[in-house]
C-alpha cells in the first residue's frame, strides 16, 4: 500500500527491459488484453474511435500493442512510463503516437481534461494512494470520458478509502469492478496466491 520509490522502480523496470515481455506472457499475464478489451467496450466505436488515450505506465508498450489489437487502431495514443529502457522498447513497438518518461507520483504534465481515456496496467502496486494519480487521472481525463485500470488484492485495500472518497465527492462514477482473478497465474510465486482486479 505504501508504494516504492521512483527510483527504485525505475532501476527495477531498467534492468528487466529486454526480458519484460518474455517475462510476463511465460507467466500468463492477461491485464493487458484485458484493460484494452474493457475500454474498447467502453467505446462506441473501437475501430473509428480518433480520441485521445493515455497508457499510464505504458512500461515496454505491451498495453499498447493490446489497445490498437482490441481496434483501437485511429486512436492517438500516448505512452507515458517511468523508465526510460521500456520506454525505449515500446517506442520500437511503434504503437504510440507519443511517449513521455514522467513519474506517476507526480502531477502530470498534461492540461486537464486532455484524454478521452486512461489505461492504467498493472502500475499502482508500484504507488502510493497519496500520490494523488487517480485524482490526476480523472483531471486529465474529459468529462464523460473513462478511465480503467487493475489493482492487485493484496493492495486494494490500501486503494479502496481513495477510490470511495472520489466516488462520493464526485470526481467519478465507479462503472463496474470486476470478480479477483489471477494476476500471473503461470508465476510459482503468485499463482492464485495474488489476485487482481
Amino acid at each position: 500500500g505504501k508504494g516504492m520509490a521512483p527510483e527504485e522502480a525505475r532501476a527495477l523496470y531498467d534492468d528487466w527491459g529486454d526480458g519484460y515481455t518474455t517475462s510476463v506472457e511465460s507467466w500468463g499475464y492477461t491485464m493487458p488484453h484485458e484493460i484494452a478489451a474493457a475500454l474498447a467496450s467502453l467505446a462506441d466505436d473501437a475501430p473509428s474511435f480518433s480520441g485521445k488515450i493515455l497508457d499510464a505506465g505504458a512500461g515496454d508498450g505491451l498495453s499498447g500493442r493490446e489497445l490498437r489489437a482490441a481496434g483501437f487502431k485511429n486512436a492517438d495514443i500516448t505512452g507515458a512510463d517511468l523508465s526510460p529502457k521500456l520506454l525505449e522498447i515500446a517506442a520500437s513497438r511503434s504503437v504510440y503516437d507519443q511517449l513521455k518518461q514522467l513519474d506517476l507520483s507526480q502531477r502530470l504534465p498534461f492540461e486537464s481534461e486532455s484524454f478521452d481515456m486512461v489505461s492504467c496496467v498493472g502500475t499502482l502496486t508500484y504507488l502510493a494512494p497519496s500520490s494523488g494519480v487517480l485524482a490526476e487521472f480523472v483531471r486529465v481525463t474529459k468529462p464523460g470520458g473513462h478511465i480503467c485500470y487493475n489493482i492487485r488484492t493484496d493492495h486494494k485495500l490500501a486503494w479502496l478509502e481513495t477510490e470511495k472518497a472520489m466516488v462520493a465527492n464526485g470526481s467519478w462514477q465507479l462503472l463496474t469492478e470486476t470478480e479477483p482473478r489471477p494476476y500471473l497465474p503461470n508465476n510459482p510465486d503468485y499463482a492464485d496466491k495474488v489476485l487482481t482486479v
